[in-house]
């Protein structure tokens, strides 16, 4: 029982708070009793005796206020034990008090049912009940001295009345006080748990691809995630103001509050050329109605859809092409011997290249099916992406006999750390290079190639755009560029820029068409910086500190 008492019992800042409070009012009483005991107002003081006995009482009274209010100041003095041995001695005390000054009839028995109700909310109960026992003795006692001075039987009925309250006061008070602080245990432990949802839901929200940001009604921003900052093109701490951060996201919003719905048609924001789809919420609160602003960026849920399908169609297409590959070099085999016959005709020596040129293209097409199949997981590390593309440039000119000019390579010439599996980026943008050679040429025209690295969203990420200055990819094609045996030249297997893809997104690299003007075709690549090298990037200044 004492456990329980104890666990509910005061803590230590509310007893100490508490304290301070009944300090000020022990100060007071006892400078009171102190200007009575020595002033003109002893007159109610009836037998000599009493009158020292008042004055050494408040003169014991005003030092041990101050004692006490001294060392309740004191932090590691113990709260709970000067508690008991101040409200004790305030009972002693004014016991004293009152018998010097009237005895039960003066009324200020009240005060010692005060002390008592402060030593319910403050102790534990067995010690609140001491105390209430403490001032009945006390009472009767004082009844007991003015019976026998002849003062009357009456006063034994008050001492009753006096004695029945402190202990009703001390149970009162007791429950009152534990109830209180089961109150403060439990609305502690809300708080505790708001807090920890509250910083849970902060990391979730950091965390999240989607940006998320809250507008009020006058379209300033007061909330945004660190996806949401990027998207929006990385705007000052200092900015806002949504119409001067994407009009664009601004017209959305008015068209959803006037109608009630979103458009469920992409976005461009203009910032970061990030196409997202944005879906909105009311919230209401305290500050007034808001809006919760989701920006889904289409890219990463195309990406998804894409990666789900594209695992099926690469297990089935490696099935059929290893059922392929058999019979298609007897076919290949076939040709070569009925090539050597030398008494075939010119038409048939024809038609026979014509097999082996088609075969060859499906040669083609079965290793890049088992090159999917047999795609090892990325092993990414950190590489300067500077020097590694020049690498790549020189090697693809060797390899296609181009001059320098034909492939140029538009790059900062500070090392720049990304995070690649260098294998794997070698064959994507091989593939780019190549098919970018294949479609962007003609017979009037040799196309220029340009390996061009920049940074983008806030030098979080590099942009590698592999650029050729041919006539581009026609609008109603672009969507299907990226679909497997999807092919706009005759000799071409329509996997080239499939694998490509492929390969970016097991390096976490997306790759996109992006149309630039005055430019033919141009494949983008995002690639993720190094932490240190991304934030010595975006705050030149403290890279140099």
């Amino acid at each position: 029982m004492s456990d329980l008492f104890q666990k509910t019992a005061a803590d230590r800042d509310l007893t100490r708070r508490s304290l301070n409070y009944l300090a000020l009012f022990r100060i007071g009483l006892a400078g009171v009793i102190v200007a009575v005991a020595f002033g003109g107002f002893n007159t109610a003081v009836e037998a000599e005796y009493k009158v020292f006995l008042a004055r050494a009482t408040g003169l014991t009274y005003i030092l041990a206020a101050f004692s006490f209010a001294y060392y309740q100041w004191r932090p590691t003095f113990p709260f709970q034990e000067l508690a008991r041995f101040s409200l004790a001695t305030d009972i002693v005390l004014l016991l004293l008090v009152l018998h010097c000054f009237g005895g039960l009839g003066s009324g200020l028995a009240i005060l010692l049912i005060f002390t008592v109700g402060i030593a319910g909310l403050l102790l534990p109960i067995r010690t609140a009940l001491f105390f209430a026992a403490l001032i009945s003795l006390g009472v009767i006692g004082e009844a007991w001295l003015a019976m026998s001075q002849g003062s009357g039987d009456a006063l034994v009925l008050q001492a009753a009345i006096y004695g029945i309250a402190s202990f009703a006061t001390a149970l009162g008070c007791s429950l009152l006080g534990r109830w209180g602080r089961e109150y403060q245990l439990l609305a502690e432990r809300r708080r505790n748990d708001l807090v920890g949802l509250e910083q849970v839901n902060d990391l979730i929200i950091r965390r999240m691809r989607s940006g998320v940001l809250v507008v009020d009604a006058e379209l300033k921003v007061r909330q945004m995630n660190e996806s949401a900052w990027y998207l929006l093109g990385n705007p000052s701490v200092s900015e806002d103001r949504l119409n001067v951060i994407a009009p664009a996201l601004v017209d959305r919003l008015t068209h959803w509050r006037k109608t009630g719905r979103s458009e469920e048609e992409g976005l461009l924001l203009k910032a970061t050329q990030a196409a997202v789809v944005p879906q909105f919420v009311r919230l209401p609160g305290v500050l007034g109605e808001a809006t919760l602003i989701f920006l889904e960026d289409t890219s990463v849920v195309a990406r998804r859809a894409r990666d789900l399908a594209q695992a099926s169609l690469a297990r089935l297409s490696a099935s059929i092409a290893h059922e392929i590959r058999n019979p298609l070099g007897a076919l290949s085999h076939a040709a070569q011997l009925l090539g050597e016959s030398p008494d075939l005709p010119k038409q048939d020596l024809r038609l026979i290249q014509i097999i082996r040129d088609h075969t060859a293209r499906m040669n083609d097409i079965v290793e890049n099916v088992l090159k999917l199949s047999r795609r090892e997981r990325a092993q990414i590390e950190q590489v300067n992406i500077t020097d590694w593309l020049r690498s790549l440039a020189d090697e693809f000119r060797d390899q296609a006999g181009l001059p320098p000019s034909r492939v140029r390579v538009e790059a900062p010439r500070n090392a720049i750390t990304v995070l690649i599996d260098p294998g794997q980026m070698h064959q994507a943008v091989s593939n780019l290079l190549e098919n970018a050679l294949r479609h962007a040429g003609s017979e009037n025209h040799e196309p220029t190639l340009t390996l061009r690295l920049s940074p983008i969203r806030g030098h979080r990420e590099m942009a590698l755009d592999i650029i050729d200055d041919g006539p581009g990819i026609p609008l109603e094609k672009r969507s299907q560029i990226f679909e497997p045996f999807f092919t706009t030249h005759k000799q071409g297997s329509g996997l080239g820029l499939f694998l490509a893809r492929q390969l970016c997104d097991a390096n976490a690299a997306p790759l996109e068409y992006v149309q630039i003007p005055n430019a033919g075709a141009c494949f983008r690549i995002l690639l993720r910086r190094t932490g240190q090298d991304a934030e010595a990037a975006a705050h030149p200044k403290l890279a140099n500190v």
